[in-house]
């Protein structure tokens, strides 16, 4: 079959689905979302852009279709998102209704994009005017690429202090060993063919808005039009003795990721903090490290944002992997040996050997 040829298949009878339904289809291997929405009938793809969940399993509001895992959300229409997280659309396909049949009219090689990037301007050189950016994170991101999408032919410069282009960094507690390269949100090809300018290892130090310019570390400055400042947030730092030993990590960038990765293994591990972020890597490093115990405040992790249920069951299912829990405490000091941690004493009087230690 050729790329571009046509198919038109049937999906269902248009009295079968009800207003403000939706229904799965599965195209030549691809998942399609059909919807009916105000008595119209209109198809996207059904796979969120972000991590790719079922939108069928999402929440019909009108128009628009939230996915149910992190609540991004897309147009039925259009395709087009329209809440984050997620960078991309969702690819949209025509629906026709004869003789009561509701049809599906694409192509094979339009059902091969199952995300879809929205149409981008480039930069003019008649545009002097500039739009600096200070963080590359996704917000920085979202920012410049919604410059381009609405038109904004001027200069973007984006300036980040890390060695990286835009990454998802919540991926780092999820696959600690992953490359860098592995989970940066686009592509480097894809800033050159947009005109979106990233400055690496440069970081800022002050903001003059009189003079509307920026100077960073290295003595340099940057002139701008406009400023964005997304530099996102930091992990809080502990604040007992002990907290500088050698072997105390924290966790934010992919240096820290692969060096936790690479020191945990056969080791005893100690995570301070039972959220998110210390839940997924003792998760990651369960049948990795010699042991993970984890130290937290609350009674069961996730109690402040999910409750004592799924708190409870989560640690459960944690604990079957062998995973160690100290509850309704938190760390005293923190005793080294050479620079490197050997104990962490807990406020209720426990010790725990160590050889590693991580801060959520």
């Amino acid at each position: 079959m050729n790329g571009d040829e046509k198919i038109t298949q049937e999906l269902c009878k248009e009295s079968e689905m009800k207003d403000g339904e939706m229904r799965e289809f599965e195209i030549e291997g691809r998942s399609i979302l059909l919807v009916k929405s105000n008595g119209t009938f209109s198809a996207v793809g059904n796979k969120c852009s972000h991590y790719g969940a079922p939108l069928s399993k999402g929440f019909l509001a009108g128009d628009r279709v939230r996915c149910p895992w992190h609540g991004a959300c897309f147009n039925v229409k259009t395709g087009d998102i329209e809440e984050y997280p997620g960078l991309d659309s969702l690819p949209c396909y025509k629906v026709t209704v004869e003789n009561g049949s509701v049809h599906l009219v694409t192509s094979k090689k339009a059902l091969e994009n199952v995300k879809r990037v929205k149409a981008m301007c480039r930069h003019n050189a008649s545009n002097r005017s500039t739009v600096a950016i200070i963080g590359a994170g996704p917000a920085a991101l979202v920012c410049a690429e919604t410059l381009r999408q609405e038109g904004y032919s001027g200069k973007i410069v984006m300036v980040t202090r890390e060695n990286h282009l835009p990454y998802d960094r919540p991926k780092l507690s999820k696959a600690m060993n992953a490359k860098a390269e592995d989970i940066y949100l686009r592509p480097k090809e894809f800033y050159s063919q947009h005109d979106i300018e990233v400055r690496m290892g440069k970081e800022a130090v002050s903001v003059n808005t009189d003079e509307a310019r920026v100077k960073f570390r290295d003595g340099s400055f940057l002139q701008y039009s406009q400023l964005l400042i997304a530099t996102g947030s930091r992990p809080r730092e502990l604040q007992c003795p002990g907290s500088t030993l050698k072997n105390v990590f924290s966790l934010r960038s992919p240096e820290d990721a692969t060096a936790v990765s690479e020191e945990a293994g056969g080791k005893n591990v100690v995570i301070m903090g039972s959220s998110f972020i210390g839940m997924e890597v003792a998760a990651f490093l369960s049948d990795k490290a010699n042991s993970v115990s984890v130290i937290g405040k609350s009674s069961v992790p996730f109690q402040a944002v999910l409750g004592d249920q799924i708190g409870a069951l989560a640690m459960k299912l944690l604990e079957e992997h062998g995973v160690n829990f100290y509850m309704r405490t938190e760390a005293r000091e923190i005793h080294g040996e050479n620079g490197q941690v050997k104990e962490v004493l807990l406020r209720n009087g426990t010790v725990l050997l160590l050889m590693l230690c991580l801060l959520e």
